[in-house]
């Protein structure tokens, strides 16, 4: 389990990031590295494919605004 002192910073800083609270709250209270390790890295995937999401409708915007 997260250290009580750090449990605040680490809840808002995921907020922060979007995470969904189901997650935050596993995130808090396992006591399982492992599945810390596991839910940050799927929703570090998640943050990325969004990314990668709006990179795209970004450089098909301009391509049409660029259009004659």
């Amino acid at each position: 389990m997260i250290r009580t002192d750090v449990r605040p910073d680490a809840a808002e800083l995921l907020r922060w990031c979007k995470m969904p609270e189901v997650e935050i709250e596993w995130v808090l209270t396992t006591d399982d590295p492992a599945v810390v390790h596991m839910i940050l890295e799927l929703h570090r995937e998640r943050l990325e494919e969004e990314l990668a999401e709006r990179r795209k409708a970004l450089a098909e915007l301009e391509e049409r605004i660029a259009e004659p």
